[in-house]
């Protein structure tokens, strides 16, 4: 494994050409614990400096998340920032050899990164990378053994990351229309993997009128075959997504889809408010005000998708399903808080996320 230093705590790179692995661990910022917390993802990158572009910025992402964590759990949940990419295609190099492999270039960092499920990753990969790593998180529900170690699994991270991101749009919904009934309000998902598919369903169920697309079309056909009122952008007519008319686009797949084009496009297509489960939805900083001058209500994705976060990191302190739902259920009235400060002060609600998450590493440097 090789080492690189940059104004990152540290960026790993472990490769075994045996199994194919070629995998970057980048950890972002320490302060809170002292070891960082992540997912890991697989992803057909296009190139080497592509995987570790987005690293890099998912890493800096989870240190902003696990500060709101931190904040929202009062301190229960402590740790920095990190993430693991793998670059790989899930469907046809994701096996059991390379899994193992990752979890050893994990386990030779001691404890310095704790990974978890992610693009790509479903809890039976990290249920195998157990068997070479306790610094794994996201395991099956039950009681799992390792050597002396037991651990309580706290299962798919899916569904606690759904229920943030549902109490999210309500908040959005009231602060941008005064309205918490979704009786005929026009969503557009992008992405119904796994929790963009429960996105879809608390939407239906609470009358919304859904629009879907994905670039997987066995996703899209399981999505119509449960709720025949979704329609449906076949995959190669997906990039249409940013051009139908709705009031409340919801980005659940790839991130830094938020550009100067994105936004244009969304905005003449009458959006009013963005809120999804996506990572790093702005391509760059500066599009959270290319968002608020167009007049569209962004909700900071590393607040309303802290949910399977919180999941995780529960399990790191023994996993306590009630105690994850209870923090979780606080991103809701966060995003309200983060609403109301960002419209007293006039600035878009990433700035004020960010104040709330630099003050609380701050705070804990003072202490150090």
């Amino acid at each position: 494994m090789s080492v690189f230093d940059d104004d990152f705590a540290r960026i790993y790179f472990a490769k075994d050409e045996s199994v194919g692995l070629k995998m970057i661990i980048a950890l972002h910022d320490l302060t809170l614990g002292g070891k960082a917390l992540g997912g890991i993802r697989i992803y057909p990158y296009e190139s080497e400096e592509g995987a570790v572009i987005d690293a890099k910025r998912l890493a800096r992402a989870m240190t902003c998340k696990n500060a709101i964590i931190h904040h929202l759990s009062g301190g229960d949940l402590s740790h920095g920032g990190g993430k693991a990419v793998i670059w790989g295609d899930p469907k046809t190099d994701k096996t059991r050899g390379l899994l193992l492999a990752a979890a050893d270039a994990i386990n030779d960092l001691g404890g310095k990164y704790i990974g978890g499920e992610d693009m790509g990753m479903k809890t039976g990969d990290v249920q195998v990378m157990f068997e070479r790593t306790p610094h794994i998180t996201g395991l099956s529900e039950g009681v799992h053994m390792r050597r002396c170690e037991s651990r309580i699994g706290s299962g798919d991270p899916c569904p606690i990351t759904a229920l943030g991101i549902s109490e999210g749009i309500e908040q959005c919904l009231i602060q941008k229309f005064g309205i918490r009934n979704m009786s005929n309000v026009r969503f557009s998902i992008q992405g119904v993997g796994g929790v963009g598919k429960i996105i879809v369903k608390y939407l239906s169920e609470g009358g919304a009128r859904v629009l879907a697309t994905d670039t997987d079309a066995n996703a899209l056909e399981a999505v119509k075959s449960i709720y025949p009122g979704v329609n449906i952008l076949e995959p190669e007519r997906c990039d249409e997504i940013y051009d139908r008319e709705c009031d409340v686009f919801v980005p659940c797949a790839i991130g830094a889809i938020l550009n100067d084009d994105t936004i244009d496009r969304l905005s003449r297509a009458g959006v009013k408010i963005v809120a999804g489960c996506a990572n790093n939805q702005l391509l760059e900083p500066r599009h959270g005000e290319e968002l608020w001058r167009h007049a569209i209500l962004y909700a900071p994705d590393y607040v309303i998708n802290a949910g399977g976060a919180i999941n995780v990191a529960m399990e790191t302190v023994g996993y306590d399903r009630s105690k994850a739902l209870s923090i979780a259920k606080k991103i809701g009235p966060l995003l309200a808080q983060i609403f109301r400060e960002a419209e007293q002060k006039r600035v878009p609600p990433e700035i004020i996320a960010d104040e709330i998450a630099e003050g609380v590493l701050i705070k804990a440097k003072n202490k150090s």
